[in-house]
């Protein structure tokens, strides 16, 4: 079990279901609305923010179905893992120019939480945060200001921008695009079923509206009143459907939050302020958010408040327009802090907070501030929480279906066994487990390879074994007390190469038959008292040397058949490395990448999240080159998801084609259950295993 791995957060956000009958029933043809699972989120989000220049005042977002995710963190140097731009202490401040929030600020900064983040401001810029860093960023060209956005299970975003709603792809294409008639605005629009979009259009008259995105045909619409016809901007900045199928509506410029049914009929009403959002919670209580009068209130259908929150409860912060707050499953709730680029300008050393996180008591328990390159996000609008967003909600390829294949994974400690899988034809053909726990210590599995001949060879912790098809053990070993063995490569039909983590670290070549050690390698380590973090791979290459993964000295050195080391490469936490048919060595690596490195040290491909920013990737433990050129990848999640009731749904296995696209991801946490995901062979690939054809 490896304990270093990206720092972060644990917790989740949630919003109320949407319904879909109520919706369906009225306009008379299914429609599926978009759902989260725990792979998936729609994250209604969003909020928007207009200011002195345009005299009207914030709306927020609601974020439907996003759950926690369990980090737990480890001082791993990244420049974006610590809380980003920290102010001076407040010692340093003018006494006319106050700190805008304290010099250390609570939480894990970027990351807390894995997040979509848009907000109004001169750039149209939307950004995905995942494991602390800025993996993906887009600015939309033209005139407006994003005020509504979501990050759509398909993988597409649907952001609003006051002139308009566009759908993008990840990969930043514009597939669809729906222009605001003249002297019209559009502050909030979100997906509903597969091809269609609701929204609100400010104007004289403001209308609620849903479109069929493929046809362009209007499928329902309705006349919103307004406090000032002639008055567009500010009209209305956010709504959000309820799960009885209503339409809550925050009337920004007539002081009220209205609940509608789809023909227009006012069903519920309260009086509020400058109402910049409200949001349908799943306990039936309404959020409301007030701009800048700058107040958060939970308030019950019978109009009484049940909590509330003003800058007075956290006054070391200072809160300009509270656009956006969402309530997370634990009870707390996420506020957002807009700044108004058009009227302010940030003073890099005294920058504000863009959101805070507050438990029901109010304490401050994250504090984000991120206003410089490389992970500049702008004025705070939208925050759509992705901790549990594991990716699209319908994975590519065929699922146990796309490969035949040997899968183990280390420390699944939610069983008191451990297992290794076969999977033939789409279906669990064949499975072996060893306890947890036995008298010489726990164990896990690791690493794992049949041979030509059916038998398994497979490291366990605290030994080897080999097994025949039918589970008789036909060749075991026992490390040493102090020793730990992860690395362990069939050689021939006979040998198999073991490396032992211990004082000394050695690296043995072993006749199964016999018994005899016919080679014994000391390999240099720089804790030898510390051996579980020393090596998890370490293969023989098909030249006859050795490839070894230094897990806890941050490099991969290649040894010649006398120990002497002629290669090296310097790398952050390394965990395996393979020779590859090219002459180039494929290594996995922390933060999580992938990098094909030539025997110049030059990387010539890589994969990492910012390839595939809709995945959450935890930590990329092996990699096999195929045949075909794709990449296999094994994507272990126990320690970044510390909850074991957060692993079903997160992708344990991927694999991309050299264009990095995702052909096949594998989230298999039920009927069967495989764990997390160490080791992956797939038993398709041409070769002979033990002869070295395989590039893993």
């Amino acid at each position: 079990m490896l304990i270093m791995f990206r720092p972060g957060g644990a917790i989740r956000q949630s919003a109320s279901p949407i319904a879909t009958s109520a919706i369906s029933a009225r306009w008379q043809r299914p429609v599926r609305l978009i759902r989260g699972t725990r792979r998936t989120a729609v994250a209604i989000a969003s909020s928007f923010a207009v200011a002195c220049r345009r005299a009207a005042a914030v709306w927020v977002r609601a974020a439907v179905i996003l759950a926690v995710a369990g980090w737990t963190v480890v001082s791993f140097s990244h420049p974006c893992v610590a809380q980003t731009n920290p102010a001076p202490s407040s010692a340093s401040q003018p006494a006319n120019n106050p700190p805008n929030a304290p010099a250390v600020l609570p939480g894990e900064g970027l990351a807390q939480h894995d997040f979509f983040y848009a907000g109004e401001a001169k750039e149209e810029r939307m950004s995905i945060v995942r494991g602390g860093q800025v993996i993906w960023s887009y600015t939309n060209p033209g005139r407006g200001e994003i005020s509504d956005a979501v990050l759509e299970p398909n993988g597409n975003i649907l952001f609003a921008h006051q002139f308009g709603i566009t759908e993008i792809t990840l990969d930043k294409k514009v597939v669809w695009n729906y222009d605001a008639p003249g002297q019209t605005e559009i502050h909030t629009a979100q997906p509903i079923g597969e091809n269609s979009v609701w929204f609100i259009q400010n104007g004289n008259p403001a209308k609620f509206v849903v479109i069929d995105k493929t046809t362009g045909k209007v499928e329902h619409e309705f006349e919103l009143s307004v406090g000032n016809p002639a008055s567009v901007h500010p009209q209305f900045r956010q709504a959000r459907l309820t799960a009885a199928g209503t339409i809550l509506v925050a009337h920004m410029d007539a002081h009220k939050v209205v609940e509608y049914d789809l023909d227009g009929k006012v069903l519920w009403s309260y009086p509020v302020t400058n109402c910049w959002s409200a949001v349908p919670l799943a306990n039936g209580n309404i959020l409301i958010s007030g701009g800048h009068e700058k107040f958060v209130r939970e308030i019950n259908r019978k109009g009484e408040t049940i909590w509330e929150w003003s800058p007075a409860d956290t006054p070391e912060y200072r809160i300009a327009n509270a656009q956006i707050a969402t309530r997370l499953p634990n009870g707390n709730t996420i506020i957002n802090n807009w700044f108004n680029q058009w009227s302010d300008t940030i003073d890099p050393e005294n920058a504000p907070v863009q959101a805070i996180e507050l438990t029901p008591d109010k304490k401050v328990v994250w504090a984000l501030r991120s206003w410089k390159p490389p992970a500049d996000l702008g004025p705070s609008t939208t925050i759509q929480i992705l901790d549990d967003v594991y990716g699209p909600a319908v994975l590519p390829g065929k699922g146990l279906d796309q490969h035949p294949f040997l899968l183990t994974g280390e420390w699944d400690h939610r069983k008191t066994e451990q297992t290794l899988y076969v999977v033939r034809g789409g279906k669990l053909a064949w499975k072996y487990a060893i306890p947890t726990s036995i008298d010489q210590g726990e164990q896990e599995l690791g690493d794992a390879t049949m041979r030509s001949n059916g038998n398994i060879v497979f490291c366990r912790k605290v030994g080897a074994t080999e097994i025949t098809p039918e589970k008789k053990i036909v060749w075991d070993m026992v490390a040493p007390k102090g020793a730990e063995i992860h690395s362990v490569q069939p050689i021939g039909l006979d040998r198999v190469l073991v490396m032992q983590n211990g004082n000394p670290a050695k690296l043995m070549l072993i006749n199964t038959v016999t018994g005899q050690t016919e080679k014994d390698l000391v390999l240099p380590v720089p804790q030898p008292d510390r051996p579980h973090l020393q090596f998890r791979r370490v293969r023989q290459t098909r030249d006859g040397t050795f490839l070894a993964a230094h897990l806890d000295d941050g490099k991969v050195v290649e040894y010649d058949a006398d120990g002497k080391a002629i290669w090296t490469y310097r790398v952050n936490l390394p965990w395996s490395a393979a020779r590859l048919r090219n002459g180039n060595t494929l290594i996995t690596t922390f933060p999580p990448a992938v990098i094909e490195v030539n025997k110049q040290g030059e990387i010539v491909w890589e994969f990492s999240p910012k390839d595939a920013p809709q995945y959450q990737f935890f930590h990329f433990q092996e990699a096999s080159r195929l045949a075909n050129g794709n990449t296999v990848i094994s994507n272990w999640c126990p320690n970044r998801l510390k909850d074991t009731k957060k692993w079903p749904g997160s992708v344990q296995v991927l694999e991309v084609t050299p264009e990095k696209k995702v052909v096949w991801a594998l989230s298999q946490w039920g009927n069967p259950d495989l764990g997390p995901a160490s080791s992956i062979q797939l038993l398709d690939e041409p070769g002979v295993p033990e002869n070295g054809d395989l590039q893993r």
